[in-house]
């Protein structure tokens, strides 16, 4: 299975207890599937597909238990489903009507006489809300496998759609992004953190310590190839500078000696060139007396300019 159907099938498996949660989540589930068909004279026909068979018992258990209604499921595999089998659940025609408005998406002044989004009243608390972005995962949400990715999506049928699941993220301060894609409306979230966030609102608290685990261990991955790649890129540069250094010191020496150097200078060119692949830190301490590391800078950027000067043929300032 995959990661996103595990956080379905977490999710069909909490107990829903509440009748308004029942209804705001059948709602998501029956606009966000697309569910709903006009057969005129104010008669509507039903229907909920999903490639998961838990998501489809999962509404007909709500249908069971909040309104009285057994509903048929079936099964479709079709060539325009790839091969793939597809679990169907058909309501019986004679309550479609009464389900429609209990879910508050009933209107005479709609289109067809069916809402684009519930009515307001209908998912009054934040626990409708929670539950309406649950059914809408459950019918048309995805989200990435955190190992590859960090996305999360509720495809809409309708912009009005797509702008009210949006309306809800921000209610619960979860910011999302909107954009079309093959006649759909793409509501999408990308942090980690947004969509650990919008897991966990939505109840698949599994799901969510999965992608955090995922998080930390790239985290923790990424500091240690940084740190990594500092210490080579340091090491590269005290191995330039070293070179560089060791230069200018049998440059010293050929043109005119390093005895001709202060004592304090002729012990710095005599340390770095026995302990060419040792840091500043540690130069320091072979001097007599030891000393720190800006004094070593000191003295090796006195030779560098010394070095300089005899290559530019100037008058050289011991």
């Amino acid at each position: 299975m995959s990661f996103a159907s595990d956080a379905r099938g977490e999710l069909t498996r909490e107990r829903v207890d509440q009748p308004c949660c029942a209804r705001a989540e059948l709602a998501a589930a029956l606009l966000f599937g697309g569910g709903i068909a006009y057969r005129g004279r104010e008669r509507y026909r039903l229907r909920l597909v999903s490639p998961d068979a838990f998501v489809a018992r999962h509404f007909f258990t709500i249908l069971k238990n909040f309104f009285g209604v057994t509903a048929q499921i079936s099964t479709l595999r079709t060539d325009q489903l790839r091969g793939q089998t597809r679990y169907q659940l058909l309501p019986p025609e004679e309550d479609s009507a009464a389900i429609l408005d209990a879910c508050g998406l009933l209107d005479a002044q709609a289109l067809f006489g069916v809402r684009p989004v519930p009515k307001e009243e209908a998912i009054p608390y934040a626990c409708c809300r929670k539950a309406f972005l649950r059914g809408a995962f459950l019918l048309a949400g995805a989200v990435s496998n955190p190992e590859r990715s960090y996305h999360m999506e509720f495809a809409a049928p309708s912009e009005e759609l797509a702008d009210f699941v949006i309306m809800l993220l921000n209610y619960f301060e979860i910011s999302a992004k909107k954009t079309c894609r093959k006649a759909k409306f793409v509501v999408y979230l990308k942090g980690g953190e947004q969509i650990a966030d919008a897991l966990t609102l939505i109840g698949a608290k599994n799901a969510m310590m999965a992608l955090e685990n995922v998080r930390v261990k790239k985290e923790v991955r990424n500091r240690i190839n940084r740190q990594i790649n500092c210490d080579e890129r340091n090491l590269a540069r005290q191995v330039e500078n070293a070179q560089a250094q060791l230069e200018d010191i049998a440059l010293i020496e050929r043109e005119i000696g390093l005895d001709r150097l202060p004592a304090s200078l002729r012990e710095m060119a005599r340390v770095r060139a026995e302990h060419a692949d040792d840091s500043l830190a540690a130069l320091g301490e072979f001097c007599d007396p030891p000393i720190g590391k800006s004094g070593v800078n000191s003295r090796l950027r006195r030779l560098r300019e010394i070095a300089a000067s005899l290559r530019e043929g100037e008058e050289t300032n011991i």
